[in-house]
């Protein structure tokens, strides 16, 4: 459930409220204050002006008893009268001197306290100088020490009216006169002043009454003028804020599709405050948020259709690489196969060639003898006569050619087990060639230096095939003539036993042993050659058969590399393979997220 927020409103408008409360309030009170204190100020310079009216007219007053006092004096002077007479005479008019209305009166005291006027009162004549008012002060002293000072001087007391008991404020001026030592004044009773000053008093409370009234009503107008204002500009400012909360909100919850709020919210731009600058930088936010999005979404598709794809890719990648090892793996297996059946046809192949030296030897043995036996024959048809001595040894001679024939033969039995051992290598070997062929096919690029080399070892194979073909029909025509040869001997043998009983014969089948022993002349020479050839052959199928064990080698460490290069393939296209995995996960996994957001 949404949790529900106040709105801004009502702090806003109360604020502005309260800040109007406060400054016509502070404004009231201060006016209020400022009018208290201006009316105590005023009615305190009403008070002294009156007070200065009344010491005005005072001293004014006094200096009219002075005109008085100088006149006398001056006539004095001009010899009119004595100085008694001017002093009696002055006294007189000041005793009957008055003024407001017959209020003010004067009076005169000498310096030392003799009381000289006084409205005609038994004090006159008398001395007043230890005279005291109801506080206790010597007024009488006062007056005259105020009055002997340069311009005269005021005196305060407390004094009873005329034909009254009760002490009232009262303010004397009082002026020294030198010439008669005199101090004369006059003075008025002040409590007027206060009543005076309560009344102005009265008068500045009153329009300060009507000031206040009149500030609460205009405090009651501000205020409610200020609640209008304050509604107003609380509408104005949160009205813009609840539009950009309201899109915020929607952005929050993964909503930054366009809208009509939005539309307002752009419109702010135009105000060149605070909030549209936040109503601009949250348009702007909003369109760099959902680009961002967008582009997002369109990646994260990109990126997991991208992904399954590599994926795939090195799925098949590491089946095709693992495949390819397993191959190498195989040839390997046969390469090595091959080296140890080379190997084994090498050292058959050395064998065979001592053997075919043996031979070679027995042959040259066999045609020297042979050469021996046509001399013995030539010499026989010489010297018959010594035939009969000789068969003996013809025969001895004929008996152990029989036996290196028959030798011969079993030598060239040998050797065509030899033979057959070079053509079964032989087709073993191009057995092996057509299988590495095959391998070298499978492994494509990789293998076409192998496929040369198992090309070259194949036609080895035929060659030796070929040769060991050659040489199995040259043993075999070498075995019919042996055959014939043994046969051959053992009639000469049979004619030699014979020869013992008629020469004739003898001379007949010595000349047959003549032509015989040419012939396997003939056949032992051909024979020489035929096996000079083939041991000729067999060097050069032990240099070839070398070769091919070399090759062979070579072919079986380059297999091993390119096996554990292919497996290290394989691990590392598996490797890629689950990375491929993880990728499209992540990718998923923010496609999902994105999702989320309705752009």
């Amino acid at each position: 459930m949404e949790k529900k927020h106040g709105s801004l409103m009502l702090p806003i408008v109360g604020s502005i409220i309260l800040a109007v409360l406060i400054t016509a309030l502070s404004i009231e009170i201060f006016s209020v204050v400022n009018n208290v204190t201006n009316n105590d100020s005023q009615t305190n310079s009403y008070r002294e002006r009156i007070l200065e009216d009344i010491k005005s007219e005072l001293k004014n007053e006094t200096q009219e008893a002075m005109s008085v006092c100088e006149f006398m004096y001056n006539k004095y002077q001009a010899g009119e009268m004595t100085m008694e007479e001017a002093q009696k005479m002055a006294a007189d008019i000041i005793r009957e001197m008055r003024y407001d209305d017959g209020n003010g009166y004067f009076w005169v005291d000498t310096s030392k306290g003799i009381n000289v006027v006084l409205l005609g009162r038994d004090t006159e004549g008398q001395s007043r100088w230890d005279s005291v008012d109801p506080q206790g002060n010597y007024f009488i002293q006062d007056m005259i020490k105020n009055g002997m000072k340069d311009g005269g001087g005021y005196t305060e007391l407390m004094f009873a009216k005329p034909n009254e008991t009760e002490p009232l404020p009262k303010i004397n001026y009082t002026a020294y006169f030198k010439p008669f030592d005199w101090v004369m004044g006059t003075g008025v009773w002040v409590d007027h002043i206060d009543t005076l000053a309560t009344a102005y008093k009265s008068v500045a409370y009153a329009s300060l009454n009507n000031t206040v009234v009149q500030a609460m009503v205009i405090f009651l107008v501000l205020l409610i003028i200020g609640i209008f204002v304050a509604v107003y500009m609380g509408k104005r400012i949160t009205g813009p804020i609840k539009l950009a909360t309201n899109q915020m909100v929607r952005m929050a919850n993964n909503d930054f599709t366009d809208n009509e709020e939005m539309e307002k919210v752009r419109s702010l731009k135009a105000e060149s405050n605070e909030i549209g600058q936040i109503a601009s930088a949250l348009d702007l936010m909003h369109g760099n948020v959902r680009e961002l999005m967008m582009k997002i979404f369109d990646t994260t598709s990109y990126v997991a259709s991208a992904s399954e794809e590599l994926s795939a890719s090195a799925s098949q990648s590491a089946d095709a690489s693992e495949m390819v090892a397993v191959s190498c793996t195989n040839v390997a297996n046969s390469c090595a196969g091959q080296i140890t059946a080379v190997s084994g046809a090498s050292e058959e192949t050395r064998a065979f060639i001592d053997n075919m030296q043996e031979f070679k030897d027995a042959i040259e043995q066999t045609t020297k003898m042979i050469d021996s036996t046509n001399d013995a024959a030539k010499k026989g048809a010489a010297d018959m006569t010594n035939a009969t001595n000789m068969m003996a040894t013809i025969k001895e001679s004929v008996e152990n050619t029989a036996t290196v024939v028959d030798a011969l033969g079993e030598q060239l039995k040998n050797i065509d087990t030899f033979v057959d051992t070079i053509a079964e290598i032989a087709s073993q070997t191009n057995l092996l060639s057509l299988n590495a062929s095959i391998e070298a096919a499978r492994a494509g690029e990789m293998g076409k230096g192998f496929a040369v080399v198992a090309s070259e070892i194949s036609k080895l194979a035929d060659q030796s095939n070929e040769a060991a073909s050659n040489i199995t029909e040259l043993i075999s025509e070498i075995m019919h003539n042996s055959n014939e040869a043994v046969e051959a001997m053992r009639s000469g043998a049979e004619s030699v036993a014979q020869g013992t009983e008629t020469v004739n014969e003898a001379g007949n089948t010595f000349s047959n042993i003549v032509d015989m022993v040419y012939t396997i002349s003939e056949q032992s020479a051909r024979m020489s050659e035929i096996v000079t050839q083939l041991s000729d052959g067999t060097e050069t199928i032990a240099e070839n058969i070398q070769k091919i064990e070399d090759m062979s080698t070579s072919v079986a460490d380059e297999t091993q590399n390119v096996s554990a290069a292919s497996q290290q393939q394989t691990a590392t296209t598996h490797e890629v393979a689950e990375a491929s995995d993880k990728l499209a996960e992540n990718a998923q996994e923010l496609q999902n997220f994105v999702a989320k957001f309705e752009l």
